[in-house]
């Protein structure tokens, strides 16, 4: 509802309300409110399967998903996204249908696994070694290189926080995102990333396990709204200190996905 107030009505609230701002909430901490993920949508997603209870009505292959809200976009027109702040991690995921979620850690800290063979890439995946030293990909657990670009949301309703992670075949638009931001220049300085806006869309893509969904970027200008731009800094600020919370378990892709991302 109050995505749809008049200014008029947002004035009159804000002075019923008066010096009450955010009473009701000293309690909320970090753990207590996550940060949604913003998804793009497979052919095997449970968004499209009628007989999962995540289906929605009208979801389509190729859209992006808010995941709190279930609002969907359309990933040929493309969605704005305001990119506030990066993080590289690790995530360790057991065997499909064992375990899931096993955490996560700093790039440093794989490496350091690989460096004391505790781990060790077979097809292009890094696997965590078996008690025997060997590994099993069917019985050994996973750790999969994971991209994590905390953004805004451009939506009606006002800026939302989001988190967008690539992992897989979508590192390289990880690193071609990353790169874009690096070249902008305002004089012959870097402005910092939430002063830019990013066009966001969807985009077929396949190898020789199957087709899916890939994100494509695009540079859209800069961020002219101070409200918005002060709500992106805060944003950063929040990752960097580590006060942003997420639930890395829901970034498990789908099964199909699994071995394609």
């Amino acid at each position: 509802m109050s995505k749809e107030l008049t200014k008029k009505a947002e004035t009159a609230l804000i002075d019923i309300m008066g010096d009450d701002a955010g009473i009701g909430l000293e309690n909320v901490d970090k753990d207590s409110v996550a940060i949604p993920f913003l998804r793009v949508i497979q052919k095997n997603s449970p968004q499209v399967d009628e007989a999962d209870a995540g289906f929605i009505e009208g979801a389509k292959a190729g859209q992006f998903i808010e995941s709190v809200n279930s609002e969907l976009f359309d990933g040929k027109k493309g969605i704005t996204i305001i990119p506030c702040a990066f993080q590289r991690r690790f995530l360790r995921w057991g065997p499909r249908g064992e375990g899931g979620f096993k955490g996560e850690m700093l790039p440093e800290q794989a490496a350091q696994l690989q460096a004391d063979g505790k781990c060790d890439y077979v097809d292009g995946r890094l696997y965590v070694k078996g008690p025997d030293g060997e590994i099993n990909i069917k019985r050994d657990d996973r750790l999969v290189d994971t991209r994590m670009h905390f953004c805004l949301l451009e939506t009606s309703g006002g800026p939302v926080r989001v988190l967008l992670a690539l992992s897989s075949t979508q590192i390289k638009k990880s690193k071609q995102l990353l790169a874009m931001l690096s070249s902008v220049k305002i004089g012959c300085k870097t402005p910092p990333t939430f002063l830019n806006r990013v066009n966001v869309t969807t985009t077929p893509e396949s190898n020789d396990q199957g087709s899916w969904h890939g994100v494509k970027f695009e540079l859209d200008g800069f961020l002219e709204d101070k409200v918005t731009y002060d709500f992106a800094k805060q944003f950063h600020g929040e990752v960097s200190s580590g006060e942003a919370e997420y639930n890395a378990a829901d970034t498990e892709p789908t099964p199909e996905a699994t071995d394609q991302f």
